[in-house]
This record gives structure tokens, C-alpha cells and sequence, in this order.
């Protein structure tokens, strides 16, 4: 069942339209680069668009998009251009006490992954050891996110997820990954 919270959050074609008409009129400004993309702010909107590189990256934006609802820990998605470029939401930055438990839990886990000298993912590392000494709001996104990128059905998702704090921002108050 959708919650009236989730009709609400959607955006319609004609407001994807005037997206569309906005970034086609170069009304946008620089706001961000990525290893894999440039990231553009829609003027006078509360919406980005990415241009990625990665198509991977890409691939998964294809698969989010417009399912907020399914996928709550990424960034909403609401237009993929069938190349490279997809719009989103705009999120605000973590607090700095998000940031270091995220920093923290990132850390720990590199040290895991070296200590078993094979292809480990994050979540292998939260399964393994790294809920008991992690901030259960962490903890809670992670669990969901392991959920969302197996929903994804994208071959070795969890090994290529760029978990880091940079990658992670609020929406509407809860922690999304803005970068994948």
C-alpha cells in the first residue's frame, strides 16, 4: 500500500518536463564532481542531476528510479535519460557525529578486509562483527541498505557499493546514499 507521505514525495511528468526544459536552457550551476561524474544543481529547484561515467552507477539509477518507496536508503530518482544523466533529489549534509561513526564503522571495516585477505563486503563485516561497537542509527541504514542493494538483483552490488561518508547525506531526516 502507498502512504500519503510517498504520493506526496513523487514529482510529476510535467514537473520532470520542466526539469528537462531547465537543464536543456543550461539554467543549472556546477555543484559537485565524483570520481565518475559531474553533478549539477537545477536552479531555483531542490533537484540535481548526474552526469556519470560509471555504468554501473548508472545502471542502478535506472533500477531506483522513481521507487522511492522500495529503495528508501538512495537518493530518489525520479529521470534517467537512457544514457548517462539521471535527476534527484537535493539531500543535506550529515552531522559531523553521522560522518565519524560512518568514518569509524569504514575504518574497522578495512581492517576486516585485510584480516581476511578475500573480497569482503561491508555488510559481510556488519554480519560478522561490526553491529556490536556501531551506532545503532548506523546499524538500522546499513541492515536496510543491505535489503536495498540485494533488491537490486545487481551481480556483486555489495562488494562495489562506495560506502563512505562523503557517498551518504539526510533526506527528509534519514540517512541516503547519494552516490553508489
Amino acid at each position: 500500500m502507498i502512504r500519503l507521505t510517498e504520493i506526496l514525495r513523487e514529482i510529476s511528468e510535467q514537473e520532470i518536463d520542466g526539469l528537462l526544459d531547465k537543464i536543456k536552457s543550461k539554467d543549472f550551476t556546477f555543484f559537485d564532481k565524483g570520481d565518475n561524474g559531474r553533478i549539477y544543481e537545477i536552479n531555483g529547484t531542490d533537484f540535481l542531476f548526474k552526469i556519470t561515467t560509471e555504468r554501473e552507477e548508472y545502471r542502478v539509477a535506472e533500477i531506483i528510479v522513481g521507487r522511492h518507496s522500495e529503495f528508501s536508503t538512495f537518493i530518489p530518482v525520479h529521470y534517467v535519460d537512457k544514457r548517462n544523466m539521471y535527476i534527484m533529489n537535493k539531500a543535506d549534509r550529515l552531522p559531523e557525529s553521522y560522518r565519524n561513526a560512518i568514518d569509524n564503522f569504514h575504518e574497522s571495516y578495512k581492517s576486516f578486509a585485510r584480516s581476511t585477505r578475500g573480497e569482503v563486503s561491508i555488510f559481510d563485516y556488519l554480519d560478522a562483527d561490526g553491529a556490536r561497537n556501531t551506532d545503532v542509527k548506523l546499524v538500522n541504514f546499513l541492515r536496510a541498505l543491505q535489503r536495498d542493494v540485494q533488491k537490486t538483483a545487481v551481480r556483486d552490488f555489495d562488494l562495489e557499493l562506495d560506502f563512505k561518508a562523503d557517498n551518504i547525506m539526510l533526506w527528509n531526516g534519514n540517512m541516503v546514499m547519494i552516490d553508489w
